[in-house]
């Protein structure tokens, strides 16, 4: 795979090559979901997308499926509550992990606002067979307009 080009939905038709593989720990996995933080311009606000199906592409459990997914709109002034924090463990079918959850949610919605995020997506949002609840994989995306602020993050953008 190193020194090769990878084809994938996201690299488009050309690819991207592969200059880097990472190995990670593994994890004994109980329950896979899904956790994003978007800004819902309709709402004005940022909103929570979230699942207990995850490991999956989300547009398919939302075709399919779309009793599964839950929104969360922040509310601008607000902030979060407790109370939708409790009730997003409760949707995610883990509601014995809702300190995790609320701790979860409120970190992703701290970073989204200290770095001007477009998404933070979280894909596999893991329940280990130990009850933690654990970020498997994830992306991030920065306003490109915001790069002026975030001048540290814009530095470490690898285009490979």
């Amino acid at each position: 795979m190193l020194g090769k080009t990878l084809v994938t939905h996201q690299s488009g038709a050309d690819g991207l090559p592969v200059n880097a593989v990472y190995l990670v720990e593994k994890i004994n996995i109980s329950k896979e979901m899904y956790l994003s933080l978007t800004l819902d311009r309709a709402a004005g606000c940022p909103t929570f997308i979230y699942s207990p199906a995850g490991g999956t592409s989300i547009e398919d459990v939302a075709e399919k499926t779309p009793e599964l997914i839950f929104k969360l709109p922040v509310h601008p002034i607000d902030g979060l509550n407790e109370t939708q924090l409790r009730e997003a463990a409760t949707n995610l079918g883990i509601p014995d992990q809702a300190d995790q959850i609320a701790n979860m949610f409120t970190k992703i919605y701290e970073c989204f606002m200290a770095r001007d995020c477009d998404m933070v997506e979280i894909n596999p949002l893991v329940l280990t067979k130990d009850n933690k609840v654990l970020a498997a994989d994830s992306k991030v995306t920065i306003d490109s307009n915001a790069t002026f602020r975030q001048k540290d993050l814009a530095d470490q953008e690898d285009k490979t």
